[in-house]
């Protein structure tokens, strides 16, 4: 009879610790490691999944003439533990541009920063749990760079639009002036309120002139590039030949896409 009963215990907390116990299974599986990560075409899902306490790579570049915001867009998540996405601007995964946390489906708009054109980006996913999840990297609202500000022909109407908030979301521009001490003028149509800043460097440093407050929404404005310094209250004498550079940024406290039309010309063509 003893030896009965000791059966029965073997069998019983044996049943036990096999059915508290984690198999390698329960952890899942990663994509990619950092020396080899897994592409991301932008525009096309990609199923992809991280395993619990662990990491997965991935990384996307931009087209040459893919200047501004991206967004991740984390969709059909198939746990409630959180993931945490990390974006690196190179393949050593040391230079975090931004991180967020997830915890079911989400978009991240990496603080709607402008992504330059050309150029490989990173992605490191954490997960606490075992996940699977789709991967869509898109082109964001906003458009330029200031390494890559898109080109305005003059006299030509450019649609754009500018994609965040006050703080964050930009779109950058360039045009070259066809004559010395000519009077330009910016035309926009604007369906929101915007603010720009023309500068007369390429790291958008040397301010030529503003217009804060003044793209009021719904109104075809028409704004002089004079060199003025309203500081001083001079009215200028116009823009020497060169090359100028155009920030467009957005007023409102809350993220949304703003669209216009932009014309830049000289005023004596008007």
């Amino acid at each position: 009879m003893k030896i009965f009963y000791y059966f029965v215990f073997v069998l019983f907390f044996g049943a036990c610790s096999v059915t508290t116990e984690e198999s390698s299974s329960d952890y899942g599986s990663s994509d990619g490691t950092a020396a080899a990560p897994v592409e991301l075409t932008v525009g096309t899902a990609k199923a992809g999944s991280v395993p619990k306490w662990g990491n997965s790579y991935y990384k996307f570049t931009t087209s040459s003439t893919g200047a501004g915001s991206y967004k991740l867009d984390i969709a059909s998540l198939s746990s409630s533990s959180s993931v945490i996405t990390y974006l690196y601007s190179e393949s050593g995964y040391s230079t975090v541009i931004e991180w967020n946390s997830c915890l079911a489906s989400c978009i991240e708009y990496f603080y709607y920063m402008a992504f330059d054109a050309s150029t490989t980006y990173y992605l490191r996913i954490y997960a606490y749990g075992n996940v699977t999840y789709s991967l869509t990297v898109s082109k964001g609202g906003s458009e330029g760079s200031k390494n890559n500000p898109v080109a305005l022909t003059l006299g030509t109407a450019h649609p754009g639009s500018v994609e965040g908030t006050s703080s964050y979301g930009k779109s950058y521009y360039t045009f070259t002036t066809s004559a010395a001490t000519d009077n330009y003028t910016l035309t926009m149509n604007n369906s929101d309120d915007l603010d720009c800043q023309l500068y007369s460097n390429s790291g958008f440093t040397t301010v030529v002139d503003y217009y804060y407050n003044e793209c009021t929404s719904g109104k075809n404005i028409s704004d002089n590039f004079t060199g003025a310094d309203a500081s001083l209250n001079t009215p200028g004498s116009g823009l020497t030949q060169g090359t100028y550079y155009l920030k467009v940024e957005g007023e409102s406290s809350t993220a949304k896409t703003t669209t216009y039309n932009i014309t830049v010309q000289a005023a004596s063509a008007l």
